[in-house]
């Protein structure tokens, strides 16, 4: 089956086989990533906080660590499901977004996908420690309070330095990518999106503000959704009816 996406020129490529199979995953896996990112901030913001830690008590460790002993579920929920599959799918979704234009920027697409890439493992990692790393320290805490709070801290230092890196690394991406469709009509405003993306992400980074930090985390969730959607509406058989795993017939074409 032959797909058609445009250039920067509008001009129509044939997407055959792997490559548009891989930008079709990609955009799957971009709305998925936003789904999960979505979670993630829901557990923060609200799930949390309804269960009795605040979103200002988070990083104190008498306060969360006597949370993470009672909902050990909940937590695991929310940084797995959340905080670590969010930015594995994001891998996916940057690989498909280099593969998408590198005939059209070629040195941008392949230089936005990487830096994206790094940005994206450094929250894996960031989540990785929050769950594994803070974990452990649970049932330490029942035994030694104080060496488990110190311990805390150390953890949540190096948490928030890949939560840095991750900012800044999908924040240029999201620019990169931005300057590129900004240039083609079918994703234009996608890339004004880009830029009012890229920016908060990369200022949360130096300025740990929560009201910036809420800003950024709600507009990459609608980025990665619609950038996604995009995609898989471009590369997607049929002209793109987007199917997540469901069966679904094919539309009949028009005589």
């Amino acid at each position: 089956m032959q797909n058609l996406h445009r250039r920067a020129d509008d001009g129509p490529v044939s997407l055959r086989g792997q490559d548009g199979h891989t930008i079709m995953q990609g955009g799957r896996a971009g709305v998925l990533a936003g789904v999960a990112a979505a979670w993630f901030l829901l557990g923060l913001v609200v799930i949390y906080p309804a269960s009795g830690l605040a979103l200002t008590m988070q990083h104190n460790p008498h306060r969360y660590l006597t949370f993470a002993g009672r909902h050990q579920i909940l937590v695991w929920m929310v940084n797995v499901l959340g905080g670590m599959l969010f930015p594995l799918l994001a891998v996916v979704l940057l690989f498909a977004l280099a593969e998408r234009f590198r005939d059209d920027a070629p040195d941008r697409a392949r230089i936005g996908g990487a830096i994206g890439i790094v940005g994206a493992m450094g929250y894996a990692i960031e989540a990785l420690i929050r769950q594994v790393g803070f974990g452990s320290l649970v049932p330490m805490y029942a035994q030694n309070k104080a060496g488990a709070a110190y311990a805390f801290y150390a953890l949540n230092g190096t948490a928030n330095s890949f939560d840095a890196l991750g900012g800044v690394g999908v924040g240029i991406a999201a620019l990169v990518f931005g300057n590129i469709m900004l240039g083609m009509s079918r994703y234009g405003q996608l890339g004004y999106l880009s830029v009012l993306v890229g920016t908060p992400l990369i200022l949360s980074a130096f300025v740990p503000h929560v009201i910036l930090t809420l800003i950024a985390s709600i507009l990459s969730i609608t980025w990665f959704i619609w950038v996604g959607y995009l995609m898989y509406m471009e590369a997607a058989p049929e002209g793109g009816r987007i199917r997540f795993g469901v069966a679904a017939k094919r539309a009949t074409r028009g005589a």
